[in-house]
Parts: C-alpha cells; sequence; structure tokens
C-alpha cells in the first residue's frame, strides 16, 4: 500500500518527537518487495530520528514505492502498548 505525503509527513513527525522523548534510538528503512536500487542501498543503514530521508527516496526507480520505516526503539518505548500504558509483556 503506498501512503500519501501527508501519512509519511505524519510518520516523520512521530519519529521526531519520539526521538526527542529518548524513546527512540533511530530509524531503518525497510525496501518494498521489489526493490529498487536506491532502497537495497539502504539495508543496514540507520537514521537518527532527527535525520530520517522521506520517501519514496529521491534516488527510487521504483513507479509505486512500497518502503517504510522501521523504528529501533529503546527498552522503555518496547515496554508501552498502543495505548502508551506500561505493557505487562516482558
Amino acid at each position: 500500500m503506498n501512503k500519501t505525503p501527508r501519512q509519511i509527513a505524519r510518520s516523520l513527525r512521530a519519529f521526531r518527537n519520539v526521538y526527542r522523548l529518548g524513546l527512540l534510538h533511530c530509524v531503518r528503512i525497510l525496501p518494498g518487495d521489489a526493490p529498487c536500487t536506491a532502497a537495497r542501498s539502504q539495508l543496514g543503514l540507520e537514521y537518527l530520528g532527527d535525520k530520517v530521508p522521506h520517501l519514496p527516496l529521491p534516488e527510487c526507480t521504483n513507479e509505486r514505492c512500497d518502503c517504510r520505516y522501521v523504528p529501533v526503539g529503546s527498552e522503555q518505548l518496547r515496554g508501552l502498548n498502543a495505548a502508551g500504558n506500561p505493557s505487562s509483556l516482558p
């Protein structure tokens, strides 16, 4: 599913906010099902919360970009559930 520019901007704002709070270590870009060369070059790269590139990447050659952001959080972030409450999971 292709995200709209508005959805991408919302994701980036959320990443920056949790980064400022110390909950996010970095963000990775996960290539889609048929990744372009630019997406494949992102494997293993991690971006700080305030340095995350916009998707699609400027060098993307696919008609539809299926890449997505993957947050790499702190232990504190992993301990929160979607409601923002402490999780009962270990």
